[in-house]
């Protein structure tokens, strides 16, 4: 048992710092999505050597060191995702209806062909804003009844499975589907004007992951971050950033977005919202997201039923209100931020085979 966690305690720790390398290669990036797991194995290892020590009085001093300082690496980057940590969106109870916006987001799997659970989805939550993706053309034909309540949309269904469908109760301007890294994979932008009046800039994404059969590089995925990060950055509007980012909250891609961006979490202060793998609970992470700025806050946040999908779709109730905007914050991007912002946007992205 002494061998076994001492080898278990280095492996662990090679594969808890391993992503330090800032390397675009995929191995290192998606080494940061189970973070989560990676904390319940140490802590499960940490456990075992207090029972052989207690029993047998043995332990590996460097191992169990080496095995403390990665957990206490690992409870810092997940953390602000747990319900102890600070809220960056404030709940709110006071209602405005004419300053809300309740958006659902799905990945609906472009091979999953039950339709009508996603449909009933969005008749129970009632959204005012639907983004869908992994959609093709059979998915188009079957969100067809979507359009009798949701006059205003954009469309750029594709085989694949980086199609998407955006649907809107709310009147759009500015609106467009665009091709930010790659001809093939689409994200959308628009201008919502709530019942109000007052105008929200919409940003839907779903960007490349790095894993073998998708890239085997981030880049693309950064980069199309980092875009839409000074966009953000220089938007005078009230901004929402939704969709499946195929990256992780902890990540430093998305830690550098949300301050490049100075956009607000909703997660922070209340919890993972893991939406993949729907169909393995051991390897869940949070991939589907909802950014604002801080004239929001927050009257609901919901991770939605298994509708089919590998992705759970993510529900997200939100109002408009400009006293907030002085009240919240999260982290800001310092000038090594920006340099690092921008040294990604620089980069090419790599021709695979």
């Amino acid at each position: 048992m002494y061998l076994a966690l001492t080898i278990t305690s280095f492996l662990l720790v090679f594969l808890v710092f391993l992503p330090l390398i800032k390397h675009s290669y995929w191995v290192f990036r998606s080494l940061e999505y189970p973070r989560f797991q990676k904390f319940m194995l140490c802590m499960a290892v940490f456990i075992g050597w207090g029972i052989l020590y207690s029993n047998t009085k043995q332990i590996n001093i460097y191992a169990f060191a080496a095995l403390c300082i990665a957990i206490i690496y690992l409870i810092i980057k997940i953390y602000n995702y747990t319900v102890f940590a600070r809220k960056e969106v404030s709940s709110i109870k006071s209602r405005n209806p004419k300053n809300e916006i309740k958006v659902l987001s799905a990945n609906v799997f472009q091979d999953n062909t039950e339709y009508q659970k996603l449909l009933d989805q969005i008749k129970t939550v009632d959204p005012d804003v639907i983004f869908l993706l992994e959609t093709d053309a059979k998915w188009e034909t079957a969100m067809n009844e979507l359009e009798a309540h949701y006059p205003h949309m954009l469309k750029a269904p594709l085989p694949n499975t980086y199609g998407l469908l955006f649907y809107s109760r709310f009147p759009l301007s500015d609106a467009r589907v665009n091709y930010l890294i790659k001809n093939d994979i689409p994200s959308i932008e628009a201008i919502a004007e709530l019942p109000s009046g007052q105008k929200v800039q919409l940003w839907g994404l779903h960007p490349e992951p790095p894993v073998p059969g998708e890239s085997l590089y981030s880049t693309a995925k950064d980069k199309e971050l980092m875009k839409i990060a000074f966009k953000a950055r220089d938007c005078s509007l009230p901004i929402i950033v939704f969709g499946d980012l195929n990256d992780v909250a902890w990540s430093h891609t998305t830690t550098l977005f949300g301050k490049v961006s100075d956009l607000l979490d909703v997660r922070k202060g209340r919890g993972f919202y893991s939406t993949f793998s729907a169909k393995h609970w051991f390897l869940r992470f949070p991939l589907d997201y909802i950014f604002c700025s801080a004239e929001f806050g927050l009257v609901q946040m919901r991770r939605l039923p298994y509708n089919g999908s590998d992705h759970y779709p993510i529900f997200t109730h939100l109002i408009f209100n400009k006293r907030l905007e002085n009240l919240q914050d999260g982290p800001e991007a310092d000038s090594d931020d920006i340099e690092d912002a921008k040294e990604i946007l620089e980069k090419e992205v790599e021709k695979e085979d």
